[in-house]
């Protein structure tokens, strides 16, 4: 995302609102960056759970399913704050990645502080909008309304 030039919801909550502080944004700016950000990384988590599942590669009840069951089964304070530090390893190697002058240190910028978020069973609301939605696909005893009530809404206030 960083490399391609992608908008990415997570890192506009770190970068436009520096820009807003900054002042070199409008608040509508930052709320347009935000919200069409977010709107399209969810678009685009949601085509590729419908393409995934029309290839066929992952088996009903398969892993993706545990994934969704236990990331609703948080309870709105863990997944909240689990989101609050997911999204501060994020801004960390976004800075990281921001101030490297070539691709190998923009790819290691990034790679430490998202392994950590990842292996520390942190909570990321773009990454959610893929992994939930493919476990309901793959048989998940989740509604899409438990995926947004108990995950996707705490969790994106967090990496807030």
């Amino acid at each position: 995302v960083l490399i391609c030039g992608a908008e990415l919801f997570t890192g506009n909550t770190a970068l436009v609102t520096a820009a807003l502080y900054e002042r070199k944004v409008t608040p509508m700016q930052l709320a347009k960056s935000w919200g069409v950000s977010y709107i399209g990384n969810l678009i685009g988590s949601l085509l590729l759970v419908f393409a995934v599942s029309q290839a066929g590669m992952f088996a009903m009840g398969g892993s993706p399913a545990g994934i969704a069951v236990a990331k609703t089964s948080l309870t709105w304070t863990q997944a909240f704050i689990r989101g609050i530090l997911c999204n501060f390893l994020v801004c960390i190697g976004i800075w990281q990645a921001s101030a490297a002058t070539s691709l190998p240190g923009k790819a290691v910028g990034v790679w430490f502080p998202i392994s950590a978020f990842v292996a520390l069973g942190l909570e990321h609301s773009v990454a959610n909008m893929f992994l939930i939605p493919m476990g309901i696909a793959c048989g998940a005893p989740v509604t899409f309304s438990q995926f947004v009530t108990s995950n996707l809404i705490p969790v994106t206030l967090g990496n807030t």
